[in-house]
């Protein structure tokens, strides 16, 4: 893999958290929305899980990115600025984490999360992340035209990299896959598609482990994609301080949230 970091950094690592809570049930079908077992699943998310997650990166000393639809901002706006307050990034994830079909809606959804979040939480979003990663022929463009610095919703790289936008500017790419997802390991329901076994902490902390020593020796780029009532309980927090601690071992590992990784990214790829 071709070198791309700057300052004697040999690979990034992102913990971002998609603070998706009940839209998460309702995006997927609106029938949910008037399911209080289901609705009371997502708002564990922001209520129970997301003090546990903070204090958890508080004992860390490190800062991290939550996405997070705009329904949610204005649902747990107490919650949502608790994180502001703990000094982690804000990102955009949609209204009610829904896909957009057409990119006029997509562009009215992206300024009506933005002023959402300007208002009640004082913070222009700098990275965009779109709900279950899935975008329209013209999003990129989008991204860029809307003042957004990077964008998280790509799986086709092992490190970070650049789209090149009409107006010849250049817009860093994080990319991920479900591979770091908490979803693909842990997620469970008793609605179709039908249910799957929950991974136990030591084999994904196995994989996710794994994962990371070989993209650390290729010098690329790690993004974990959480879902705080997902990745939140008591013994995947305990999971992801080991993960995290383990990661601090290594020399040159610049870990923090998604817009710095991007900006370093940008800095050594541009050079």
């Amino acid at each position: 893999m071709k070198k791309i970091w700057p300052d004697g950094i040999k690979c990034g690592v992102a913990f971002t958290f998609d603070l998706d809570a009940e839209t998460f049930w309702f995006s997927r079908t609106m029938d949910s929305k008037h399911s209080v077992n289901l609705m009371a699943e997502g708002s564990y998310g922001p209520n129970v899980a997301l003090p546990r997650i903070l204090d958890m990166l508080d004992r860390q000393d490190l800062k991290s990115t939550f996405f997070i639809p705009g329904w949610v901002i204005e649902r747990h706006t107490e919650a949502c600025r608790e994180i502001v307050k703990r000094g982690h990034e804000i990102g955009y994830h949609g209204y009610l984490h829904e896909k957009s079909y057409f990119i006029e809606q997509e562009n009215e959804l992206i300024i009506k999360s933005k002023k959402i979040m300007k208002d009640l939480l004082g913070v222009e979003p700098k990275g965009h992340r779109a709900p279950e990663a899935d975008l329209n022929k013209e999003t990129i463009e989008l991204i860029a035209k809307n003042g957004f610095e990077y964008s998280s919703n790509m799986m086709d790289r092992d490190c970070p990299y650049l789209h090149k936008t009409g107006d010849g500017e250049y817009l860093p790419e994080l990319p991920f896959n479900w591979l770091y997802d908490d979803s693909s390991h842990f997620f469970f329901t008793v609605q179709e598609p039908s249910r799957r076994p929950i991974m136990p902490t030591s084999i994904v902390k196995e994989i996710w482990l794994e994962e990371f020593e070989g993209i650390y020796e290729e010098g690329g780029s790690l993004t974990f994609v959480l879902h705080p009532w997902i990745c939140g309980r008591v013994s995947r927090v305990k999971m992801l301080e080991e993960i995290i601690e383990h990661i601090k071992k290594k020399p040159g590992v610049l870990m923090g949230p998604a817009y710095e990784i991007c900006r370093k990214a940008k800095e050594g790829l541009i050079k």
